[in-house]
């Protein structure tokens, strides 16, 4: 499982593809409204993938898998296709805007079709705004401008996302819960059983919900005991509200771990015992011989406390 600190690029690409593939018509209601009373939403839309990839060279497959053409149709009947294009990254990249527009006229090679671009930047750096894309050679000159979705310019509308019945909001309040989290464990834990409570609470619907859950499994992801923590958490709270979203798979992961916690308070209790027992004939218990008890298993201590009966010195526990 990857650290909550991890490189957000592996882990982020494939969750906002597929957000992108159940939610477009709410990503562009949400994010882009200025294209969404021109859309013919009773045609509905289609993601063009092979399409896609007929644009991407061998080479620099897997390396942009979150970029998506869409095709959709406007209210005049034309067909238009929109291009999304998804940066993760964390630094600048100085080759951005070159690379969108490389892909524009990709495609309008290929296929002749209007085209709609759209950049996603959820990165964590507010000032990296790349917009537009400019050439110029003796005379020559090209110019090709796109907004750009700033999720960061979302931080200061938190309120109004979670008062939104669109279920892109909570993927954009996960993405900043992320950004916010970086590098702190304890506060990603916390801010994603906000977001899950708020999920539950928010009378979505139960389809939007699993999917929902499975995007902050992979945008918030927290290391193995915080993990435990939450579902221990998720557990308490569908017992609270008398629902079930948990698969079955998280609630045995959790059984599991209940019963590994368990195990590991025995052992520990087991451990504080000899060291009370050993300190009350012997006094003082040298650094090594702590060691070892802390590093030691159930059945090493147990055997260990039966020398401890008839020794006469540390060393006679410890043979």
């Amino acid at each position: 499982m990857a650290e909550a600190n991890e490189s957000p690029t592996s882990q982020f690409d494939a969750a906002w593809k597929e957000a992108l593939r159940q939610y477009f018509k709410d990503f562009v209601e949400l994010c882009w409204p200025a294209i969404y009373g021109e859309i013919d939403w009773s045609k509905g839309h289609k993601m063009l993938e092979q399409e896609m990839h007929a644009l991407i060279k061998k080479e620099e497959i897997g390396k942009r898998i979150s970029d998506k053409l869409i095709q959709v149709w406007r209210k005049d009947g034309s067909e238009v296709w929109a291009l999304i294009h998804l940066e993760v990254q964390f630094n600048n990249q100085s080759n951005f805007a070159e690379r969108i527009y490389i892909y524009r006229y990709r495609i309008f090679d290929l296929y002749n079709k209007d085209i709609a671009t759209m950049a996603i930047l959820i990165d964590g750096n507010a000032n990296w705004r790349p917009h537009v894309y400019e050439k110029e050679f003796w005379g020559t000159k090209e110019r090709l401008e796109y907004p750009i979705f700033k999720v960061l310019d979302f931080k200061d509308k938190k309120p109004t996302l979670e008062a939104s019945n669109n279920p892109f909001a909570l993927v954009i309040l996960a993405q900043l819960a992320a950004i916010e989290t970086s590098g702190h464990s304890e506060a990603r834990l916390i801010t994603k059983f906000y977001l899950t409570k708020w999920l539950y609470l928010h009378g979505s619907k139960r389809l939007d919900i699993l999917n929902l859950l499975r995007f902050l499994d992979e945008i918030l992801v927290l290391p193995g005991n915080l993990t435990l923590e939450y579902h221990y958490q998720v557990k308490e709270l569908e017992q609270e509200l008398k629902v079930s979203y948990m698969t079955s798979s998280e609630q045995n992961w959790l059984k599991q771990g209940m019963q590994q916690g368990m195990q590991q308070g025995m052992q520990q209790g087991e451990a504080n015992l000899l060291i009370n027992q050993l300190k009350a004939r012997f006094n003082e218990i040298p650094d090594e011989y702590m060691a070892q008890i802390h590093n030691a298993d159930s059945t090493t201590i147990c055997q260990w406390a039966i020398n401890f009966v008839n020794a006469q010195s540390l060393a006679d526990v410890f043979n």
